[in-house]
């Protein structure tokens, strides 16, 4: 099943992935990642909001979704890296590197900064809220 037919991950009209509702961060080591979504876990979110992308599958997904892209999906994803206001393709890019992709549901603003935190303790970066409207940068703790 790739990304576009999951309805937690729902591929948005141009073609591309918008989780709605979800924290999303990058793990460099494996590991760490994993801890993370255990600590995340016993922390009180349930293993069905938290979702641990290894970085070749992240790579596979993202081929998958280009290759079930329509012709007008297609025209308009040669477009988006120059004008993707969200800046999701960073995470692309983060598992080309290696890098794994963790994703954890959030309900509230205190559930954004909670995840966020546990995330920077298993060396999280580059996170950002995806909401149904909008997304925003988690800036690294100062």
């Amino acid at each position: 099943m790739t990304q576009a037919h999951d309805s937690t991950f729902p591929q948005s009209a141009s073609g591309s992935c918008y989780p709605k509702d979800y924290v999303v961060g990058v793990l460099n080591d494996l590991q760490e990642a994993q801890r993370a979504q255990q600590a995340l876990e016993e922390a009180g979110y349930t293993a069905e909001n938290i979702r641990l992308m290894e970085s070749t599958e992240a790579v596979q997904k993202n081929r998958d979704l280009e290759k079930e892209q329509n012709p007008l999906q297609r025209f308009f994803s040669s477009f988006q890296d120059k004008t993707d206001e969200t800046g999701a393709h960073v995470y692309l890019v983060e598992a080309q590197k290696g890098h794994h992709i963790l994703y954890v549901h959030a309900d509230t603003q205190e559930d954004v900064e909670k995840i966020a935190a546990l995330m920077r303790r298993y060396h999280g970066h580059t996170m950002k809220f995806f909401s149904s409207w909008s997304v925003a940068d988690i800036p690294p703790q100062a």
